[in-house]
C-alpha cells in the first residue's frame, strides 16, 4: 500500500512533469478558498444591498467550480479509494451544481444592474429573491439530469503499475471495467513507471455541461459591452458596471482559451479529440516530445478556468466593496501582483525543468537556472505587473492626493 508521501514523490518526479498537475491542483484549492473568502467579504461589507447578495452568491458558486481540480490534491489511487468515495461527490455533483447555478446567475445581471435595453428585469421585487432562486434551480436541474444515461458515470477503475516492467492491473471502483480501460491496459504493455490513475466513463454530455459556461459568459459580456458603448446603463451604476465588465472580460478571455484549446487546438495537434483516457496514453505509453507537449498543454489548460474566475472575483469584490472596505484596492493589487509573479515562476520552472530533462537528462538544472534568473529580475517584473494592476484597479485617491501621501510618508 502506497503512502501519501510516496504518491506525492511520484507526482513530483521528472516523468510527471515535476508535479505540474499537482501544482495546478493545489493552486486551484487555494484559489477556491480565497474566492469563498471574497464572497464572504462582499456579503459582510453590506448584506442589505441586493447587488452585494447577488455578487456574493455568484462568487461563491464560481469558487466551488474549483473543486474539479482542487479535489485532486488527493492522488488517484486504489489506496485512497475511501477518501475518493466522498471526494467524488464534490468533484462531480457539487461542481456541476455550481456550473449550472453560475450560468443561471449570469442571466440575472440585468436584474441587479440596470441596462435600459432590459430595464423590465430591473425590479426590486426580483432582486430580493432572484439570487436565492438560482442555486435552488441549479440543484433541482442537476438532480433531474444526473441519473439520465447522457450524464451518468457508470464505470470507474483504478489503473495500477506497482513496479517497472510489471503487468498493469485494473481494480474496479464501481460499475465494471470498460473497453477503454482494457485498451489502455493492453497498450501500456509492461509498466514503464510506477503510477496509479483513474479510468472512468467519458460522457460527452458532461464535457458539454463543463464548457457551456463559456458561451453564456460571452453573451452576457456582449450585452454589457453593447450597453456601455451606447450609454444605456443607469448613471448611478455605470462606474461599478465598467469594473464588473473588466472582471467579466478577463474571465471570458480565460474561459475562451480553455474552450478553444479543448475543442480546436488539441484536436488539431492530436488528430482528433482527447479526453482523460488519451492523456494516460500521452503520459505512460507514448513518451515522445509531441506527447509531452500535448500533455503539457492539456494540463496547463485545466488551470485556466479557476484562474479566470479568480481574476473575475478580484474585480467584482473591488466593484462591490470599494466604498465600504478601506484600502481594498491596494490589497487586491498586491494579491494580483504576487499571484501573477508566483504563478509565472512556477509554470516556467516546470517547463524549463522538462526541457532540460529531455536535452541533458538533468531537469532541475533548467528550473534552478530559470529560478535564479527570475529572482534577479524580480523587481522590474513586479513593477510591470503592478502598473498593469493600477490600470485594472484604479486608486480611489486622485493623483494629487496620492502624491501628497507619498511626500507625507517620506517626511514622517
Amino acid at each position: 500500500m502506497a503512502t501519501l508521501a510516496e504518491s506525492y514523490a511520484r507526482a513530483f518526479s521528472p516523468q510527471s512533469f515535476f508535479g505540474l498537475d499537482m501544482v495546478i491542483n493545489w493552486i486551484s484549492l487555494v484559489i477556491l478558498v480565497w474566492i469563498i473568502g471574497l464572497s464572504y467579504l462582499v456579503w459582510k461589507s453590506d448584506s442589505s444591498k441586493h447587488q452585494n447578495r447577488f455578487i456574493g452568491t455568484l462568487l461563491f458558486f464560481e469558487g466551488l467550480k474549483g473543486l474539479w481540480q482542487g479535489t485532486s490534491v488527493v492522488p488517484y489511487s486504489v489506496d485512497f479509494q475511501a477518501a475518493w468515495d466522498v471526494l467524488w461527490i464534490f468533484k462531480i455533483d457539487v461542481f456541476f451544481v455550481a456550473q449550472i447555478t453560475a450560468v443561471l446567475l449570469y442571466c440575472l445581471f440585468p436584474v441587479y444592474f440596470k441596462i435600459n435595453a432590459l430595464k423590465f428585469m430591473y425590479r426590486e421585487k426580483l432582486q430580493k429573491f432572484a439570487w436565492a432562486i438560482a442555486p435552488i434551480l441549479g440543484i433541482i436541474i442537476w438532480i433531474l439530469i444526473k441519473d439520465t444515461s447522457a450524464f451518468t458515470l457508470e464505470n470507474a477503475s483504478w489503473l495500477s503499475c506497482s513496479a517497472v516492467g510489471a503487468e498493469p492491473e485494473l481494480h474496479v471502483w464501481y460499475g465494471g471495467i470498460t473497453a477503454e480501460a482494457q485498451q489502455i491496459q493492453s497498450s501500456i504493455g509492461a509498466c514503464p513507471a510506477v503510477f496509479e490513475s483513474l479510468v472512468s466513463d467519458q460522457q460527452v454530455a458532461l464535457w458539454g455541461l463543463s464548457l457551456v459556461g463559456t458561451p453564456a459568459s460571452i453573451l452576457a459580456l456582449l450585452l454589457i459591452r453593447n450597453s456601455l458603448k451606447k450609454g444605456d446603463l443607469d448613471e448611478e451604476n455605470v462606474l461599478i458596471t465598467q469594473t464588473l465588465y473588466r472582471g467579466f472580460l478577463g474571465k471570458v478571455i480565460g474561459s475562451t482559451i480553455f474552450f478553444s484549446t479543448f475543442l480546436v487546438i488539441i484536436p488539431l495537434i492530436n488528430g482528433g479529440p482527447a479526453g482523460f483516457v488519451t492523456v494516460l496514453e500521452w503520459r505512460y505509453v507514448d513518451r515522445s516530445f509531441m506527447s509531452n507537449f500535448k500533455y503539457f498543454i492539456f494540463t496547463v489548460n485545466l488551470g485556466l478556468p479557476i484562474l479566470a474566475v479568480a481574476f473575475e472575483a478580484m474585480m467584482f469584490v473591488y466593484a462591490s466593496t470599494k466604498d465600504t472596505v478601506l484600502g481594498i484596492d491596494q490589497k487586491l493589487k498586491r494579491t494580483f501582483t504576487n499571484t501573477i509573479f508566483t504563478g509565472f515562476g512556477a509554470i516556467s520552472f516546470i517547463a524549463a525543468s522538462e526541457i532540460m530533462e529531455n536535452v541533458l537528462g538533468f531537469g532541475l538544472v533548467g528550473g534552478v537556472i530559470l529560478g535564479v534568473g527570475l529572482f534577479t529580475v524580480r523587481k522590474p517584473v513586479i513593477n510591470v505587473i503592478y502598473r498593469f494592476s493600477n490600470n485594472l484597479i484604479p486608486s480611489e485617491l486622485s493623483e494629487q492626493e496620492s502624491e501628497y501621501l507619498k511626500l507625507y510618508s517620506k517626511s514622517i
